[in-house]
Parts: C-alpha cells; sequence; structure tokens
C-alpha cells in the first residue's frame, strides 16, 4: 500500500526533517508554553491538548516525530507566521509570478 500524506507533499508545510524547521517549531513552541495556555482562540488546541503533545513530543527520540506533535499544539496564527517566514507570504509570491 502506497501511502500519500498531503502535508508532506504541500510546497507551503514544514520540512519535518529539517533541522532548522524543528529548531522554529520547539522556540515556537517553548514561547507559547512560556505566554500561558489559557489564552484559547478558535484556531487554538485546548491547553490539555498542548501539554499532552508537548509530552508526547518530549518523550520521542524522532526529531521529526517530535516536531510534528509540537506543530499540532502550535495555534493557527503562530503556524501561519512560521510558514510564511519558511516560504514567503501567498501574496508575494502570486504577484512575483
Amino acid at each position: 500500500m502506497i501511502r500519500h500524506h498531503l502535508a508532506a507533499s504541500s510546497a507551503r508545510s514544514p520540512q519535518w526533517f529539517d533541522p532548522e524547521h524543528q529548531a522554529d517549531i520547539l522556540t515556537a513552541f517553548d514561547s507559547q508554553l512560556t505566554a500561558g495556555l489559557h489564552d484559547r482562540g478558535p484556531n487554538s488546541p485546548r491547553p490539555e491538548r498542548v501539554r499532552e503533545l508537548g509530552q508526547l513530543a518530549a518523550a520521542s527520540a524522532l526529531p521529526a516525530r517530535a516536531a510534528l506533535l509540537r506543530w499540532g499544539a502550535l495555534p493557527g496564527s503562530v503556524r501561519a507566521h512560521l510558514l510564511t517566514s519558511w516560504y514567503g507570504s501567498q501574496v508575494a509570491r502570486s504577484s512575483a509570478a
């Protein structure tokens, strides 16, 4: 069976095996914990889910899996910021074409 992961093939997704992306995701996750988990928006996971994903990531021996778990714990706005910092904005890309 061939498994196709949409996020892995997307032009705008984290490169799970890239150490720089892993470091950026870890920094964003740590910043989120430092800021506190009381502030939950509509695109943010529940605080208990953030803690659970963080514990699973910390226990993982696989850096790519840990990055993926932490990514799942980040609010949508933080994910969007990281994607923009890695790949630029969609508006800039479409105007350059």
